[in-house]
């Protein structure tokens, strides 16, 4: 009677098995993780931007294009109730950082140091909404020189930072923080910060050692994807 030979695994080849598949894994599971972050990142955005231009042009359609000048001589909480309060779903009003579960006041720029801008001062109305994105709403206005009923009229902007994940971090520009903007006296869309300038303008913004505000108008020029020119890590 034949004794069957039955073959099994030494724990050596059991070892280096486990040590070639754990030198895969970290090779592997951190390039997805960012692309996954990535992904995120993006996707998140794209919401943060989408939600925000649907309360505009509902706000511009029935305030029927609102006069620049009688915006700019109303406060800050009054201009939102009228302006962006019916039209936006406002989470938590934040008076000041700590309200928002900031820690500090200000944001980091690609280069490391400090913005001096700071979310909840006294021009800007900041909110936090339910899903977790913090924005925080400023009018800006300048002299212009379009003519209406034959004076000179103010043009002016109306800009919005975006932390897209909230209070959780890192709270650096072109990370987790973008901007986007719009001009009441054109009527457009709101659009990335630096949406009008040249190629070399936003790179020469959202790139490492630099600020980081047009970053949000990198993605879009690149299709809406992070890719490896973008100032990632």
């Amino acid at each position: 009677m034949k004794r069957k030979n039955n073959k099994a695994f030494t724990l050596a080849e059991v070892l280096i098995t486990i040590g070639i598949i754990g030198v895969v894994a970290a090779m592997t599971i951190p390039n997805l993780i960012t692309k996954y972050q990535k992904k995120q990142t993006v996707a998140k955005l794209q919401k943060s931007i989408s939600v925000l231009n649907q309360a505009y042009k509902l706000s511009l359609a029935e305030e029927d294009y609102p006069d620049i000048d009688d915006i700019l001589n109303l406060p800050i909480e009054k201009y939102f109730s009228i302006y962006w309060a019916p039209y936006l779903k406002q989470g938590t009003y934040c008076k000041t950082y700590r309200d928002c579960g900031y820690s500090f006041a200000q944001f980091k720029k690609l280069d490391g140091s400090y913005d001096p801008f700071q979310m909840t001062r006294d021009a800007n109305y900041t909110f936090k909404t339910n899903d977790g994105m913090i924005y925080s709403i400023q009018i800006r206005g300048y002299g212009g020189n379009t003519y209406t009923n034959g004076k000179v009229s103010t043009s002016g902007a109306v800009s919005v930072v975006i932390d897209i994940n909230g209070s959780k971090g890192p709270n650096t520009w072109g990370k987790d923080v973008f901007e986007v903007t719009g001009s009441y006296l054109e009527g457009r869309d709101l659009q990335p910060l630096g949406y009008g300038k040249t190629t070399q303008e936003i790179d020469q913004n959202c790139r490492k050692g630099a600020w980081g505000r047009y970053c949000a108008e990198k993605i879009r020029r690149a299709g809406w994807v992070i890719d490896k020119s973008y100032p990632w890590k």
